[in-house]
């Protein structure tokens, strides 16, 4: 390990020259491989090395390389150098938004906002904060919010709280969608985080009532303001959040019964409920689970009985479920969604609360239907139980009958016999560490062609594109210099199989893999035999899906009658 004298400026990780350069950060890696006079790190005491801003700007320009560097990534690296962590320097940045941090920091701030709304300014930090931490937004922000837009439409300056804000994700996402709001409120356990949540909105609506308090919501007495919305992307399974502390007949959460410990989040939306105004709404992620857990049917029940909980959205974007709360009012039915039509839906529900759905995706389903041994509320069972009608039946056969013949007439490779062959190898970790490979975690979009491994899943492996790996899969992306389909094909042959059904150790499995050295015309030859395979295997079973999906609405369909049989 080295440390330079980094007096002399600015220093940056690899991610941000990637970032500034406009490039991958594969190819940032080749830079630094293959370019003899590549600046050294000024320092590598770190897990990631920093380099000097100015070295690289230099190097750049003799290589007539563009670097796109703002003032306030100078300001943003100026700062990640002299505190000791991201969050730390964002807490630095959000001070002096407010007039009680640094005055030269508020200073270059106010030159910058000469330039950029300080709101979007604000946001520039906050992502280059959870960059350098390797976090993100939460997955499930945009549905929340989405959602929480429908069911406050007609709510002139809407106030809004979130018991469990963190930096405000969910507040701002609200915020934009819904337009002004009267009040912006939020609590959370962090102080630093409350006041970046605090100063965010702040900026993003200068007319709102903002505050974000610090604070155990669950643990603390219900504060007296009612909220027209109440939203929350609460933390999962947490199961000690403390219910048994609070005052026995007296706090208002108890209201629908008290959540086992092991229902932690219920006692989130109980709190949600508690917070609403007359004729307000609360937007909730929750984990599938509590809808059908039997340790939670009792609470579910009376929800359900006092017209509390009036929409259960199954949102595959969210990857939980949505509940949508109400306070006590008379209600016969439950909504049921899989997110596709809510918005339709809800509108549908609000002019008419009696009124039947019954599409694809949505449905309402009557509480006495609801009122079994386990009060199960997963849109799912009822969705699945949704009758086709006749005419979609038809199109859908079609469709798949049209599928079925384009899968047959796929081209498919012609194999012959040879010998097998004794070449040299290199391991999967050689190549990413020479810079013809990357291996990233899944759960990023992008319309990137890539290898998909599934440590746990099946299949294993698959050609695809990195949206359409979920978070517990491994993407592979590969430089023009090795060809996809062939680490595909070796992958295929060769990854090692989990003792366990668990994803612990899969990247050091993937990157275990030993891959033949080929000439790059003969690794385009066999991987594109395997990637023909490959997409006949994926075409069959989306066939499959599509036929199990045809099959389920068939027998709904012909068991109600609403389907007939031609002959």
């Amino acid at each position: 390990m080295t440390t330079r004298d980094a007096s002399s400026g600015e220093t940056i990780t690899l991610t941000d020259l990637a970032r500034l350069a406009g490039v991958g950060r594969n190819a940032v890696s080749n830079w630094r491989r293959r370019e003899p006079d590549f600046p050294a790190p000024v320092d590598e005491s770190t897990r990631r090395p920093r380099f000097s801003l100015n070295e690289l700007e230099q190097w750049a320009e003799r290589h007539g390389r563009a670097l796109h560097v703002s003032g306030a990534d100078r300001l943003w690296f100026a700062l990640a150098g002299t505190h000791p962590t991201a969050e730390a320097a964002l807490g630095a940045v959000a001070a002096a938004f407010s007039g009680t941090g640094e005055p030269a920091i508020a200073k270059e701030l106010k030159d910058l906002r000469a330039e950029t709304p300080a709101a979007k300014l604000f946001e520039f930090f906050i992502e280059r904060a959870r960059e350098a931490a390797g976090t993100g937004v939460p997955p499930g922000i945009a549905p929340l919010a989405d959602i929480a837009a429908v069911v406050t439409e007609g709510t002139a300056l809407p106030s809004v709280h979130d018991p469990a804000c963190d930096e405000g994700d969910l507040l701002a996402e609200v915020a934009r969608r819904t337009g002004r709001c009267r009040v912006l409120s939020g609590q959370d356990l962090s102080a630093p985080r409350a006041a970046i949540a605090e100063q965010r909105l702040r900026l993003l609506d200068e007319d709102a009532e903002v505050t974000a308090r610090v604070g155990d919501s669950l643990l603390n007495p219900v504060q007296g303001e009612r909220y027209d919305l109440v939203v929350c992307d609460p933390p999962f399974n947490v199961k000690d959040v403390g219910t048994g502390q609070y005052p026995a007949g007296d706090d208002p959460r108890l209201a629908y019964g008290t959540p086992p410990r092991t229902e932690p989040e219920l006692a989130w939306a109980l709190h949600c409920v508690a917070l609403l105004a007359p004729g307000g709404h609360a937007v909730v992620r929750m984990p599938a689970q509590v809808a059908h857990r039997r340790t939670g049917r009792r609470i579910r029940s009376e929800l359900l009985r006092w017209g509390a909980l009036r929409a259960v959205v199954d949102s595959p974007e969210a990857k939980a479920h949505i509940w949508i709360l109400a306070p006590r009012g008379e209600t016969s039915q439950l909504l049921v969604s899989g997110g596709g039509d809510f918005a339709e839906a809800w509108r549908t529900i609000a002019a008419d609360p009696d009124a039947t759905i019954a599409t694809a995706d949505s449905a309402t389903v009557p509480l006495m239907r609801l009122w079994d041994e386990d009060v199960d509320i997963s849109p799912a069972v009822y969705l699945a139980s949704a009758t086709g009608d006749a005419a979609s039946l038809a199109e859908a056969v079609e469709g798949l009958g049209g599928r079925v013949g384009e899968i047959g007439r796929h081209p498919l490779p012609r194999f012959g016999t040879g010998a097998e062959e004794s070449t040299p190898e290199t391991s999967l970790a050689d190549l990413e560490r020479d810079g013809h490979l990357i291996v990233n975690p899944g759960g990023e979009g992008g319309d990137l062609r890539c290898v998909i491994v599934d440590p746990i899943g099946d299949p294993p492996v698959r050609l695809g594109w990195r949206g359409d790996a979920t978070e517990t899969q491994w993407t592979i992306t590969c430089e023009p210099t090795t060809d996809l389909g062939w680490i595909a094909a070796a992958l295929a042959a060769r990854l090692p199989t989990a003792t366990k059904r668990t994803a612990t150790g899969a990247k050091r499995r993937i990157l275990s893999v030993k891959i033949p050295r080929l000439p790059l015309a003969e690794q385009q030859r066999r991987g594109a035999a395997f990637t023909k395979l490959d997409d006949l295997r994926s075409a069959l079973a989306e066939a499959e899906t599509r036929a199990g999906t045809l099959a389920a609405e068939a027998a709904a369909g012909l068991v109600s009658g609403a389907v007939t049989v031609e002959d």
